[in-house]
């Protein structure tokens, strides 16, 4: 009788399965909508991976190229392509541009007519319906000076920043619109700015945060950087770590003033992590490379990083976001930054912000509960700032128009690990790492992680980070699957990690920023599993319901 009331069922799902191939072959693009991010209920075991987790950071010497009025259409539809995030306005250009309410708007000074760009960005970007996400879709970090003046500066002091805020800032944003701004960020990198002088910085701190000063918007602190170490050196106290140790004596300052402001997006502290250089001399570590930048010696210092900052946020009673981050320090390094393995890089860091198991407590956060909030990748100028016709950094994700038009902006490799990242992944739980078995012989096993979808679905996440093509069984859950896949594409054939380009399903983003919908490959599941084989570099996204 069992096994009459059982082939039954098993028929039933094999022509369901049939079926699904079919309609997958005739219809493209219907996963697009089911894997758009759905409001999250109560978190399943495992970390969680929240709306809004990925971002830009854009240099405000940049503003002109990424949200003019010819620019902003492709940027606006690049930006809702990844449903939600934060764009960060800053960097080392906000220590280095004065605020000028009067000015001529140039791409050396910071004036009313750039915040009135990113007000018009955010708003265009945030038109799709919010789903009850109860924030707005895009939210900005804006950030000021702060750092000690010098002759090249001397208008750098609270007074500047306090103008920026009372004569931009609450002008650009006024009544509901204030929402869209997620913080002031208050100086960048000041490790650097400030060097040894911490108890300098920290009065500076406790000036800036203090709301006679930066106003009533969230603030955001201490936005440091890290030389490029391995993890066993910023793990040692006596060793030259810049700021890293000093975090709990920074957050005593900030907290208090940080926490009581927080909008719509929270508050939180942040720094940056970059695990390479386009220089190395005498340094080996920082070398750049794709086979240095896909190690795992490098996601170690990453994992360490965010870990140990994270958890030191949330005893303050703060988030934490990993603010600036890419491929390479230095505007990233070519044949590195812009390839494809940028792009399967990119997508590991998500991963290992969004759940870092710190090397020498490899169980400590098995529950994923330790963690940012958030990852913001760099875009700078190729060279130096106010140069922007010499081209785009190598490491920038989405590239702006050099040339005198200024026109639409493109997504660069990196990009796409975003887009996956955001659209199956952001705004799910019960993140986890999972085990996947190899079927083939090579020297590495891919990277995996899994989560669920507010609708239940469970879904794999499969990352060759390898040079050689790679074989394994993955878990499914029900009779088929839909599998999508970010793949290294080259026009000329031969190339992987190096590949010039990126494609999802193997599809690319129009000239116009708008996506073209997913087209998964739908599989059927033999023995609740099924056999994957990844290229180099390649990622694939299995996606499996969760109800039969």
């Amino acid at each position: 009788m069992e096994r009459h009331r059982t082939r039954p069922r098993r028929t039933a799902r094999a022509l369901a399965c049939a079926l699904a191939l079919a309609a997958a072959a005739t219809t493209p693009g219907t996963a697009a909508q089911a894997a758009a991010p759905v409001p999250v209920t109560a978190p399943a075991q495992g970390g969680r991976i929240p709306d809004h987790f990925v971002g830009l950071s854009i240099e405000w010497s940049l503003v002109e190229r990424y949200m003019n009025p010819s620019a902003r259409p492709a940027f606006v539809n690049l930006l809702r392509n990844l449903h939600t995030g934060i764009l960060r306005i800053g960097g080392s250009s906000q220590d280095q541009m004065p605020f000028d309410a009067t000015a001529v708007n140039t791409n050396r000074v910071i004036t009313p007519e750039d915040l009135a760009y990113v007000r018009s960005t955010l708003d265009a970007a945030g038109k799709v319906p919010d789903h009850g996400h109860g924030k707005p879709r895009w939210g900005a970090v804006l950030g000021t000076a702060m750092s000690p003046p010098t002759d090249a500066r001397p208008w750098a002091g609270p007074e500047h920043a306090r103008t920026f805020l009372t004569h931009g800032v609450e002008p650009a944003f006024p009544g509901e619109a204030a929402k869209e701004i997620a913080g002031i960020e208050l100086g960048n990198e000041p490790d650097l700015s400030y060097g040894a002088d911490l108890d300098r910085y920290l009065g500076d701190l406790a000036t800036y945060a203090d709301p006679s000063v930066s106003g009533p918007f969230p603030v955001i602190a201490p936005n440091t950087s890290e030389d490029i170490l391995p993890w066993t050196t910023l793990a040692d106290p006596t060793a030259a770590t810049r700021y890293f140790h000093d975090w709990p004596r920074i957050l005593d300052t900030g907290a208090p003033l940080m926490s009581p402001r927080a909008g719509a997006f929270g508050a939180w502290a942040s720094d940056h992590f970059y695990p390479l250089a386009r220089t190395c001399t005498n340094k080996p570590y920082r070398c750049a490379g794709t086979t240095a930048l896909l190690s795992d010696e490098h996601l170690a210092s990453l994992d360490y990083e965010v870990y140990t900052h994270a958890h030191e946020a949330a005893e303050h009673g703060l988030d934490y976001r990993l603010e600036e981050t890419s491929t390479a320090a230095n505007r990233g390094a070519a044949g590195v930054s812009d390839v494809a393995a940028s792009a399967t890089y990119a997508l590991s860091l998500m991963f290992h912000t969004a759940c870092p198991r710190p090397p020498d407590q490899p169980e400590a956060n098995a529950g994923c509960t330790t963690a940012a909030k958030g990852v913001n990748f760099h875009n700078a100028e190729v060279r130096a700032f106010f140069h922007p016709e010499e081209g785009n950094a190598y490491y920038n994700a989405i590239d702006y128009d050099p040339t005198e038009t200024m026109g639409a902006p493109s997504p660069a490799p990196l990009y796409y690990a975003m887009l996956l990242f955001a659209r199956f992944a952001q705004g799910t739980t019960g993140l986890r790492p999972a085990t996947v078995t190899t079927t083939s012989a090579q020297d590495r096993t891919p990277e995996a992680w899994q989560l669920t979808t507010a609708s239940g679905d469970h879904r794999l996440f499969v990352i060759n980070k390898s040079e050689h093509p790679v074989s394994v069984t993955v878990p499914l859950k029900g009779s088929r699957a839909e599998i999508d896949r970010m793949t290294p594409y080259d026009p000329d054939g031969g190339r992987t990690l190096d590949a010039p380009h990126v494609r999802i399903d193997a599809r690319q983003v129009a000239a116009d920023g708008t996506w073209p919908g997913f087209h998964p490959t739908v599989v059927c599941a033999i023995g609740n599993r099924t056999a994957l084989t990844l290229a180099a570099g390649e990622a694939a996204v299995v996606t499996s319901p969760g109800r039969p």
